[in-house]
């Protein structure tokens, strides 16, 4: 337990580093100490994501494997090396590592959209709830999330790697660098991208998807490429004002226990607005 421990408190000081130097240079925060209201919350998310909720994601998406990989081989399909250790298979997993890896990010990313879809759908809202509860949003506002959001949303991200044979090198690569842009999106900073801001999703982008303005609602789902928005309606990127008023309607504890509790303890409801509003 002390190295994954001690593996979760290197990579946060690392990206405290990168991207608190974005925010406090370049960033609302610039000249600023930080004074985050909510950022004790937010540390305790991000070491029990990091510790334990990466292990039991990673026995999830290990079961996963068998299940979908030994009906596989048991069939014929060259699925493993000489060492007994998944390889790829077919035209996808045959394929020059460059190809799959830029297919691998194209294909992540829209899986990534139409997943961050179902999580707003109303089964699922209570747990993405705790991830939008963050009223200071920030860099660090990306690890708050609730376990099972994090679980089943990295096995739906999983099996269709699994299905369609890419390597694991190709599999691996498309999620760590998805989330290391994820976290730069939700960073304390107001930058459009400009002339690229259809082109890829910028902070001030995915900051509006966090407004509780009601024209922002259920908007800007995409993680990298906001072509899937354009594709399917869901794009709100107003370019007169900065993304503000950030955290949900829904009443929501405030503590980390009462965040893990909040989902078993609600009626399943999509977003909620305003009680003048009306939803787009």
């Amino acid at each position: 337990m002390l190295q994954p421990f001690l593996q979760a408190v290197v990579s946060l000081l690392f990206l405290l580093f990168v991207f608190g130097l974005i925010e406090h240079v370049f960033g609302n925060k610039r000249g600023q100490l930080p004074r985050k209201h909510e950022l004790l919350l937010d540390v305790v998310h991000a070491a029990f994501n990091q510790i334990v909720t990466r292990w039991l994601t990673a026995v999830a998406a290990l079961a996963l494997a068998i299940a979908i990989l030994t009906p596989l081989v048991i069939s014929g399909v060259d699925a493993l090396d000489a060492n007994g250790q998944f390889k790829g298979f077919g035209p996808v997993g045959t394929a020059p590592l460059w190809i799959q890896c830029l297919a691998a990010i194209i294909l992540g990313d829209f899986l990534l959209y139409w997943i961050h879809r179902l999580f707003h759908r109303r089964r699922l809202w209570p747990f993405h709830a705790v991830h939008h509860s963050s009223q200071q949003l920030d860099w660090l506002s990306t690890f708050r999330s609730h376990p099972v959001n994090e679980i089943v949303g990295n096995l739906f991200l999983t099996a269709p790697f699994l299905l369609l044979g890419f390597s694991p090198s190709a599999s691996f690569l498309s999620p760590a660098l998805l989330g290391l842009y994820t976290i730069f999106v939700h960073s304390d900073v107001n930058w459009t991208f400009g002339p690229l801001r259809y082109v890829f999703v910028s902070p001030a982008f995915h900051r509006w998807h966090h407004s509780k303005t009601p024209e922002a609602i259920d908007k800007n789902f995409a993680s990298l490429l906001p072509l899937w928005d354009l594709l399917f309606h869901t794009t709100y990127f107003p370019t007169s004002q900065a993304p503000a008023n950030f955290g949900i309607h829904d009443p929501i504890p405030s503590n980390w226990w009462g965040q893990m509790l909040h989902p078993f303890r609600q009626r399943p409801q999509p977003p909620q607005l305003p009680p003048s509003s009306h939803h787009p």
